[in-house]
């Protein structure tokens, strides 16, 4: 239903502060018989997710993505454009850890939903959906995904203008000497010069990044200071 995308768009074009997006996604959840709005942001080494559904399901489905189990943000990282899904229409077709994220799912009166996916900055993707108890969508496949998209990304930067406040955000913290070290790099130094500045040891500094890196599954030093600048701790 393209009626869905207009009200998007609308609301990624008006909502001037945190209570009117939340506001209006809800109420444009409840105008279509959905149960409501999930709006997921993940990067490396972070996530936050903003949404009007229940905090045990959300820490519920955030593990699910964490262990590689969460069958709609799989589908969402690879396919990247609109899409409806059931457990009903699944069912004799899906692995067993899928079957229980579905009747996990259930026992929250989440049963099928319409789901959004963009590529956004820093190899990220935005996921929103909106989930229903019904067994089965009916109708929803007529969605225009070029509209879709430009719709969810003009509500992804209208979240990111505003800052709304998530629902749950993955925690993130650093050590003094850690902060220091990657300070240092957000300056432009090389970790040997933070070694030298620092006047430790090269190893100190390259160990003591690396343990930050592992700790939220950093590829590199570059993501380290991305993630550290965007959590204010730099």
């Amino acid at each position: 239903m393209n009626q869905l995308v207009a009200g998007l768009l609308e609301i990624g074009a008006v909502a001037h502060d945190d209570a009117t997006l939340k506001t209006a996604l809800a109420d444009l959840a409840k105008r279509f018989e959905f149960t409501g709005y999930d709006y997921a942001k993940l990067l490396p080494g972070d996530f936050s997710v903003i949404s009007n559904l229940s905090p045990d399901w959300l820490k519920r489905s955030r593990k699910f993505d964490v262990e590689r189990r969460h069958p709609i943000m799989k589908r969402a990282q690879q396919i990247r454009r609109v899409f409806v899904w059931s457990a009903k229409e699944e069912q004799g077709t899906i692995p067993e850890e899928n079957k229980i994220f579905y009747e996990t799912a259930s026992q929250f009166g989440i049963r099928s939903g319409i789901t959004f996916p963009i590529a956004i900055s820093n190899g990220g993707i935005s996921v929103l959906s909106f989930v229903s108890p019904k067994e089965v969508l009916r109708g929803w496949e007529e969605v225009d995904p070029i509209a879709a998209s430009s719709a969810v990304g003009q509500l992804h930067a209208r979240i990111e203008q505003i800052n709304v406040m998530p629902s749950i955000q993955q925690p993130f913290y650093l050590s003094p000497k850690e902060a220091t070290y990657a300070r240092w790099l957000a300056l432009g130094k090389t970790v040997e010069d933070t070694a030298k500045i620092e006047d430790v040891k090269y190893n100190t500094v390259r160990i003591a990044l690396a343990d930050a890196r592992r700790r939220y599954d950093l590829c590199n030093n570059t993501q380290l200071v991305a993630l550290a600048i965007r959590r204010g701790m730099i």
